[in-house]
């Protein structure tokens, strides 16, 4: 779950257990089994896919973990929905939670899927229009525009374009990232969706990579989008136990269906003159140190 909501829950008393990585950044079934306590853990939750790396967990054998154990199981599918096939019923989740801007449907619209004879308490209670779940006026044009969106990304088509041109336009920035000295991606690429890029580069403090590639009208965010403000080491890599000096120059890249060729080759070029830039004044950055 966000880090958010599990800090409410543990200030309402709730005990929180919070699951640890691999060396590869997923959460493995053997992590899940040492943690769950049988017929006391209530919610497993869990990202399908990581919004910083891309790394894409095993949702069904987590799920299977938590039912086995008598806990409920519920995914947050924002970044994996238009990326890879997610199937509810397959996976065999309890709740499911999405939103409608990270497959190119309006911004303020998300969704939430609860298996069949599951209960909810209502956040805002009042109201019928939506079963007793939710109150407040449905906005039924950003509901229609979500459900077309969803309709046109999770095509075969859609998905197959995704895993081939994206992926490619992906792999090719990646792989001009990797060709820099004191460069790493976390994640193994097969392991991701196929749009993002989590690297970090030795020697950059990730705000002034940020600002030349602003300046040259390249969008990237350190880390995670609702925490591109934050100058705290990337989360992620401390818990991949990633060295501190890298911890703080994470800079996720995320592609869209949208995006051409030719700005992955002037994105390159950007890069490569800001790590010049960047390293060049720095005081600290000693190469292959």
């Amino acid at each position: 779950m966000c880090g958010s909501y599990s800090r409410f829950s543990e200030e309402l008393g709730v005990k929180v257990t919070r699951l640890p990585v691999s060396s590869e950044g997923l959460i493995t079934v053997d992590a899940l089994k040492e943690a769950i306590i049988k017929d006391k853990t209530a919610l497993v939750s869990i990202m399908w896919a990581n919004n910083e790396t891309g790394l894409i967990n095993p949702v069904k054998e987590l799920a299977e973990v938590a039912h086995e154990n008598g806990a409920l199981f519920h995914t947050d599918a924002v970044q994996a929905i238009g990326k890879v096939v997610v199937d509810v019923q397959d996976a065999n989740v309890d709740f499911l939670t999405f939103s409608g801007h990270k497959f190119h449907g309006p911004k303020g619209v998300g969704g939430l899927y609860i298996k069949e004879n599951l209960q909810l308490t209502p956040l805002f209670h009042g109201g019928e229009q939506m079963g007793g779940k939710r109150a407040g006026t449905v906005d039924v044009a950003s509901m229609v525009a979500l459900g077309r969106a969803m309709e046109l990304v999770t095509s075969k088509e859609s998905l197959e374009f995704e895993n081939t041109f994206v992926r490619k336009l992906r792999d090719k920035l990646e792989d001009a990232i990797l060709k820099l000295d004191d460069t790493i991606v976390i994640g193994k690429r097969e392991h991701r969706t196929p749009n993002t890029i989590l690297a970090s580069f030795k020697g950059i403090e990730g705000e002034s990579f940020l600002w030349d590639l602003n300046q040259n009208g390249i969008a990237a965010s350190t880390g995670s989008a609702c925490s591109s403000e934050d100058l705290e080491p990337d989360p992620t890599f401390v818990a991949m136990s990633i060295d501190a000096d890298l911890a703080h120059t994470g800079v996720r890249f995320s592609l869209s269906r949208y995006n051409t060729e030719e700005e992955i080759d002037k994105t390159i070029e950007v890069i490569n003159k800001s790590v010049k830039r960047l390293r060049a004044i720095s005081s600290t950055y000693v190469k292959g140190e």
